[in-house]
């Protein structure tokens, strides 16, 4: 933390005195947009954020920069989206009783989710805990996109080796809600499959009436509802300390609470089973050893930019265009 705080101020002290002034009367401006994305009933979407992350980019005089490296992430991320919501189209085979089974077989017969919201929730009233999960499930993307940008402003290399994991993280998912369609645990409980599980998330966000509909590309990509093995709502949250925890130590603790919280959430909301979460954490780890400094992406990319090495040929003096590689 202590690291980051110091190349922020770095990057502050860089800044013009008109510049800083309009960054800090533009956070006003900034945290209204925040208020009325949690106010939607819908979480976080990557769209909003580069709406919201270009708008102090531009101020920060960096608009232009931020648009050539945000803009492909957030494209991949959106196709990632809209290509999870054509699975139920190709593979309509939905899985309901494994992830229940696992559970059931790893908590003495019982689901977690079943477990918590019998000692937690009450029906004629929620709890300040049980709006807390829905926010935190709401910016589960949000938040680490937000890391994306502190390292974007103090480090370019670390934020293209984070944006590649997620991304990558993003599609490895996608290949396996392919493969495996898997139900959450409140659909089960709708078919009748599984011990009766309120949707929490929707009761909490019902109660919230947003007064202005933001735009978004998201009202045209049909939600995929048995995209839940892995749980990515758990693995972007974990993906994050486990990127910057050796070079931000530091901060390690504040990012592994809110990973904590998502994951007690989306259980506990009735969104993932145990074993979607667990999942979720396996699939981050992966992501990372991928992106890790001696990873095998980084390993392809200094290959990719190795430098050519001139080679001459056999009976002449000058020069070939040749590569050794």
């Amino acid at each position: 933390m202590t690291n980051v705080l110091r190349q922020l101020r770095a990057w502050w002290e860089k800044q013009r005195r008109y510049d800083r002034f309009l960054i800090v009367a533009s956070l006003p401006c900034l945290g209204a947009i925040g208020y009325l994305l949690a106010l939607q009933q819908e979480p976080c979407s990557p769209d909003h954020f580069y709406a919201f992350a270009l708008v102090f980019a531009v101020i920060g005089r960096q608009g232009k920069e931020f648009i050539k490296d945000w803009t492909p992430p957030i494209l991949l991320l959106l196709a990632y989206d809209y290509l999870r919501a054509l699975i139920p189209k190709i593979n309509p085979h939905v899985h309901y009783y494994f992830m229940a089974k696992f559970d059931a077989f790893l908590f003495g017969g019982q689901l977690p989710t079943a477990r918590l919201q019998h000692l937690l929730y009450n029906p004629n009233y929620l709890h300040w805990y049980d709006y807390a999960s829905a926010f935190l499930y709401s910016i589960f993307f949000a938040v680490p996109l937000f890391v994306a940008f502190i390292l974007w402003l103090v480090d370019r290399e670390d934020f293209e080796g984070y944006v590649f994991g997620m991304v990558g993280l993003s599609y490895m998912a996608f290949l396996t809600y392919l493969v495996y369609p898997a139900a959450p645990p409140w659909l089960a409980a709708q078919r009748g499959i599984s011990p009766q599980v309120v949707h929490i998330t929707d009761v909490a966000f019902s109660k919230f009436s947003p007064f202005i509909a933001l735009p978004t590309v998201y009202k045209y990509i049909a939600p995929n509802l048995t995209a839940a093995v892995p749980s990515l709502h758990a693995a972007y949250p974990f993906f994050a300390p486990l990127f910057i925890g050796k070079k931000y130590p530091k901060a390690v603790p504040f990012l592994i609470l809110y990973a904590v919280g998502v994951a007690f959430a989306v259980i506990y909301l009735g969104d993932h089973y145990f074993f979607d979460v667990a999942l979720g954490l396996a699939y981050a780890y992966l992501a990372y050893l991928a992106v890790s400094p001696g990873g095998a992406m980084q390993r392809m990319f200094s290959r990719l930019k190795k430098p050519s090495r001139p080679v001459y040929q056999e009976g002449k003096g000058r020069q070939a265009n040749l590569t050794v590689s």
